[in-house]
């Protein structure tokens, strides 16, 4: 049999037995597949590169979960969250955990027409600009800036706010943010300009130090003293010299009594450490805190007669106004947030990238919603094309298949032949549409020559992913039915009857 075999794939293969008809029309096949599969590699490549490039993006303004306070004001500025207690424990799906604030405020600016033009906007405070990597790929001008140990005022701002305002690099911003209820005038430096392409989102926010927004918000405590000593130099006499604007303050001087008085008097001539607690109340009958109270390490050196500090940074270290959390693996964002739930009280609020931008990420929905639709469709066209081509050939050699069945040779041996064969069409109509899919989307990446209206698509140009698993997994399962496809006009050559062939004008 296997002689046979043999005999009919040299008897397919050779000139003798083929007419010029079918080679035109097995091309045209071929090139139907070559443009199908082309197609749908392309498809997922576009509909993979906006979800990865939307969300890049919107990473910019947030994180893959965010964890804020539930009573937020209804201008979307947070609450401060106390971490003194609250432990994180990191895991491998974590890249990083940053602190976070959103503030409300107004931009104000005078044109040279002396009128004055505002503008609002939600400022977000970063711990640092350059561990934001999203926010670094989209700054066109300027650079982002440094936080040393003083408190930044260097803001980041869109292209579009910017348009609006007339404000270029390093203008000085008049703004007001309002805190407990009074608006505060702050001179800011325009310090870097970006452009997502999000309109509506790039309009809304600024990006500025979140020290700088922990100070307008008057979060947490930081103790401030001075030192003397008296006449005789014989005791040393610490004060401390902060003024609560809003309540009242308690100090414990290492004896754990709270009192009001504000300075502590020790001998000069010995060593000597304080453990310093302040305490600001709203109220001192009912003992409701309004801040996280700070704890100042006081150390006096009688041979050097002079005093050092020790955890200076005070208490709003311990607050902010959410935690940003980036993960590994996107998938795993419902998950790692029902694990954070279980840690969390209900005082929280835990939400992921997509609930934060609902609309957008239910676009993108849609475009993949698409990718399926054109999947079934290039797929029923490969198979069409494929089974044509097949059955022409099948046709074709007619009179070869009468011959082949006069010599014995079995049905299921007959069909392996025109399986095999129509096999290797396919396999090469695969090929080709993987290598032009693969060229268009190399070209597309280096020089962009489709382009998109950005604001409808929120991209200038097309973008264009490769992912190989996602491709590699479309190509087998569309070629496997594409593969099964080809048993159907296969049957037809077993059917032939073998006088009728050979007798056959065909």
């Amino acid at each position: 049999m296997n002689f046979e075999l043999y005999v009919a794939k040299r008897m397919l293969k050779n000139e003798k037995h083929s007419k010029n008809f079918s080679r035109p029309i097995v091309l045209i096949s071929i090139l139907g597949v070559v443009l199908g599969v082309s197609v749908i590699i392309l498809t997922v490549s576009i509909a993979t590169g906006f979800q990865n490039q939307i969300k890049n993006k919107l990473l910019s303004f947030g994180s893959h979960i965010q964890i804020e306070s539930m009573f937020q004001s209804n201008n979307k500025e947070t609450s401060p969250i106390n971490l003194l207690n609250k432990n994180i424990d990191e895991n491998k799906n974590f890249i990083s955990i940053e602190e976070y604030a959103y503030k409300s405020a107004i931009i104000q600016l005078k044109n040279r027409s002396s009128s004055y033009e505002v503008e609002g906007l939600l400022f977000k405070g970063l711990e640092s600009f350059k561990r934001n990597e999203f926010l670094n790929e989209y700054l066109i001008d300027g650079i982002l800036p440094k936080f040393k140990n003083k408190v930044n005022d260097t803001v980041i701002l869109s292209k579009k706010t910017c348009q609006k305002l007339n404000l270029k690099l390093n203008d000085k911003i008049t703004t007001f943010f309002i805190s407990n209820g009074n608006p505060r005038q702050r001179n800011l430096i325009l310090g870097g300009i970006y452009e997502t392409g999000l309109e509506k989102v790039d309009s809304k926010f600024g990006f500025i130090d979140l020290q700088y927004l922990k100070k307008i918000n008057n979060w947490g405590l930081t103790l401030k003293t001075k030192y003397q000593f008296n006449s005789d130099s014989s005791n040393v006499i610490v004060t401390v010299t902060n003024k609560s604007k809003n309540g009242f303050l308690l100090y414990d001087w290492g004896n754990q009594i709270r009192v009001s008085n504000n300075q502590s008097i020790f001998s000069a001539k010995k060593d000597c450490t304080i453990k310093l607690i302040g305490f600001e109340f709203s109220n001192l009958k009912n003992n409701n805190l309004i801040n996280i109270p700070d704890t100042l390490i006081i150390k006096y050196s009688a041979k050097q007669k002079i005093i050092t500090y020790e955890n200076i940074a005070g208490s709003d270290q311990y607050l902010c106004g959410g935690l940003e959390i980036y993960l590994s693996d996107f998938e795993k964002r419902n998950l790692v947030k029902q694990n954070l739930k279980a840690n969390f009280g209900p005082e929280f609020k835990i939400s992921t990238i997509d609930e934060q931008h609902q609309e957008i990420f239910a676009w993108l929905n849609l475009i993949y919603q698409n990718v399926y639709i054109i999947l079934i469709l290039m797929i029923a066209v490969a198979v069409i094309n494929m089974s044509c081509a097949l059955l022409v050939l099948i046709v074709e050699k007619t009179k070869m298949i009468g011959v082949l069945k006069a010599l014995g040779i079995r049905n299921t041996s007959l069909k392996k032949i025109f399986i095999a064969h129509g096999g290797l069409l396919l396999f090469a109509g695969f090929l080709g549409g993987n290598i032009l899919a693969g060229i268009i989307v190399i070209i597309q990446n280096q020089i962009g020559f489709l382009k998109l209206p950005q604001e409808n698509y929120y991209l200038d140009t097309v973008p264009m992913d490769y992912p190989i698993i996602n491709i590699l997994t479309i190509n087998i399962i569309a070629f496997l039915f594409c593969f099964l496809a080809m048993t159907l006009p296969s049957i037809i050559s077993s059917r032939i009857s073998p006088v009728k062939a050979i007798n056959s004008e065909i």
